[in-house]
């Protein structure tokens, strides 16, 4: 084998390390981005619920409320829409465990597949 055809051979190798470090970038990138979203999400339900359940039991019997369903305004009383923020609240909990330990468990696979492979982190 020439230098030529060895040098070639370790571009591709490099190269398909770099592809394979790129998507596990790319995936992280995507998770993280997805419990951030759904981190804001939870404190903006957070801010209703409390306000909502400020007020006192009495003052919500008649009082409306709207709430935002699949983009359009739903008219419910107070007491509805903090029962549907609970189920909301509990939905996105959930969904913001699994994607934490998802972000963990990329995480360990990359940095397992890094000693496997011996790849070292190089910046430019």
């Amino acid at each position: 084998m020439s230098e030529i055809d060895k040098r070639q051979e370790q571009d591709k190798k490099a190269q398909l390390l770099q592809n394979q470090y790129n998507q596990y970038q790319e995936t992280l990138t995507e998770v993280q981005t997805q419990l951030s979203t759904i981190s804001s999400q939870i404190e903006e339900h957070q801010i209703v619920d409390k306000t909502l359940v400020a007020i006192p039991p009495s003052e919500r019997s008649n009082r409306k409320c709207f709430k935002m369903v699949g983009g359009v305004l739903v008219e419910k009383t107070v007491d509805e829409v903090i029962r549907l923020l609970d189920q909301d609240l509990k939905s996105l909990a959930t969904s913001k465990t699994k994607l934490e330990s998802e972000v963990v468990r990329v995480r360990k696979e990359m940095e397992s597949w890094m000693k496997e492979k011996n790849v070292k982190i190089v910046r430019q």
